[in-house]
């Protein structure tokens, strides 16, 4: 069997032992491998860095694999993915280090929980799962002191205590983190073709450059036109905030949950003394779908800052009524998008084939933004003819 690779499938079996809600889209969980490896995680047979592994790290990810929304992860949290369950798991393997590390690090993104094999609650009537009856890992599972522990870097603290076969060391925490985003923007170089090295603003400030973008390339008279931008599936309304709030340009926004403010941007309008109601762009608090276009049909350009499931809504309604667009593409979405497909037939699974895909389905153009992560930026003014379908 060969050497497991990133992206290879893989089926876990075992005990999940600890669960880490991130948000409503993300849990972690930690799953105590039950059976021998080689029948529960086969990639790994010949594989000898990780055949001493008895804990494996599983991400589940709402709008990911077979779990639809966040309600359904929801769901699967209180019933199939719960604490002392053993449970029948498949997914992807995801590699979190290089070749020449130590000890490979591996978890595996949750495609489908295929079954419960023991309900905790049906096998210990009356009795609540105690995690610390698994805290100690196994005798033989090999401690990775040399890699930091993510969760201890990020929060100061670990759920797993000494148990963790990660460092807990705050004076490693800068090294760390600086290596971290070396090794990023190594990897927007080579892969993404990044021109702008380590000269980069933090994503705190994706919505102020994207706005720049947008004045620079298109320019504010143009984007005042008609009933202005509109900003689709824009989340909290950053961008809208930076066009609407702080430059005058009216703006739609066009995203079904609720607007939420950060606390710079209540500075903001508190500095300039105002209420939030005069100041705020209009709030559209419905899908972006082909029945409503036509509602938006005057808008100047339509515009999108990682809008996630609205990708190519958005590039089909700007090549439907002619209009100039810009979008900042993230995830990609390929069970849900499986038409997408790259020049070679196979079904688009990374950002970089996604980036390819939507410049050749509007002959459009690409640049980078100056931020880090996602920063490349698909636009068009507008010259380009296409009809609904």
């Amino acid at each position: 069997m060969a050497l497991a690779r990133d992206g290879d499938d893989a089926r876990v079996v075992g005990r999940i032992i600890a669960i880490r809600r991130v948000s409503k889209r993300l849990a972690f969980m930690d799953v105590r491998v039950t059976n021998d490896l080689d029948d529960t995680w086969g990639v790994f047979a010949n594989d000898a860095r990780a055949t001493t592994r008895t804990d494996v790290e599983v991400v589940a990810k709402a709008r990911s694999g077979e779990i639809a929304s966040d309600a359904e992860l929801a769901a699967a949290l209180k019933t199939t993915l719960k604490l002392g369950n053993v449970v029948s798991l498949r997914g992807a393997l995801r590699r979190e280090g290089h070749d020449d590390d130590e000890e490979q690090l591996w978890s595996v993104n949750l495609v489908v929980a295929e079954r419960v094999i023991e309900c905790w609650a049906t096998a210990h009537p009356g009795k609540c799962f105690n995690r610390a009856e698994y805290a100690q890992v196994g005798a033989n599972v090999k401690p990775n002191v040399s890699a930091p522990c993510k969760f201890f870097i990020n929060n100061g603290t670990c759920a797993k205590g000494d148990a963790c076969r990660y460092a807990h060391d705050r004076s490693a925490r800068k090294d760390w983190i600086l290596k971290r985003k070396a090794n990023r923007r190594s990897i927007a170089a080579t892969t993404y073709g990044d021109p702008h090295g380590e000269s980069v603003a933090n994503k705190s400030a994706r919505a102020q450059k994207f706005a720049e973008f947008l004045s620079s390339t298109f320019g504010d008279e143009t984007l005042r036109r008609g009933s202005g931008v509109l900003d689709v599936a824009g989340g909290r309304g950053d961008v809208s905030f930076e066009l609407h709030t702080k430059r005058g340009i009216k703006t739609t926004l066009v995203e079904p949950r609720e607007r939420k403010l950060n606390k710079s941007q209540h500075k903001y309008l508190k500095e300039i003394d105002a209420t939030e109601s005069p100041n705020l762009c209009e709030h559209i608090r419905r899908e972006f779908t082909r029945e409503n276009w036509h509602l938006f049909k005057e808008c100047s350009i339509v515009v999108g800052m990682h809008p996630d499931e609205a990708t190519e809504a958005i590039v089909d309604f700007a090549l439907a009524y002619q209009k100039p667009f810009a979008i900042v593409p993230c995830c990609v979405f390929p069970e849900l998008f499986p038409h997408r497909r790259d020049g070679n037939g196979n079904i688009i699974t990374d950002r970089r084939r996604l980036v390819d895909y939507l410049v050749e389905k509007t002959k459009g153009e690409m640049t980078h933004l100056e931020i880090a992560g996602a920063n490349q930026v698909v636009y068009s003014r507008g010259t380009h003819v296409d009809i609904l379908h």
